[in-house]
């Protein structure tokens, strides 16, 4: 068997991305990127786009982004999928408890 890699919470290292955004990098290797990100309500990542798909998962909170289904809120246990060169903003509403999402896609 393969040594499993684990990373304990409290080793986990959280960076402000802009205001009520903190991310932290779960795995970070070549072709692969895990990335757990926690959104406050009314709070906004700042918009992007990447080369690569995008896939989000919604741990818990309620997500939105203003450019998919005319800013449609999706409930935790959501699975959005972006194809390469989609630009997006991961949102929460502001009436919301905010949201946290897990990011994976091929970047490093």
């Amino acid at each position: 068997m393969l040594p499993v890699e684990v990373t304990p919470p409290l080793s986990q290292t959280w960076e402000s991305i802009s205001e009520g955004v903190t991310r932290t990098i779960l795995r970070a290797a070549p072709g692969e990127k895990r990335v757990l990100i926690e959104i406050a309500a009314g709070c906004t990542y700042p918009h992007h786009a990447h080369a690569t798909p995008d896939e989000v998962f919604v741990v818990a909170g309620t997500y939105c982004d203003p450019g998919v289904e005319n800013g449609r809120a999706f409930p935790a246990g959501s699975y959005l999928y972006y194809p390469p060169g989609t630009e997006h903003r991961a949102s929460s509403p502001a009436n919301s408890e905010g949201c946290t999402i897990l990011v994976w896609n091929s970047g490093t």
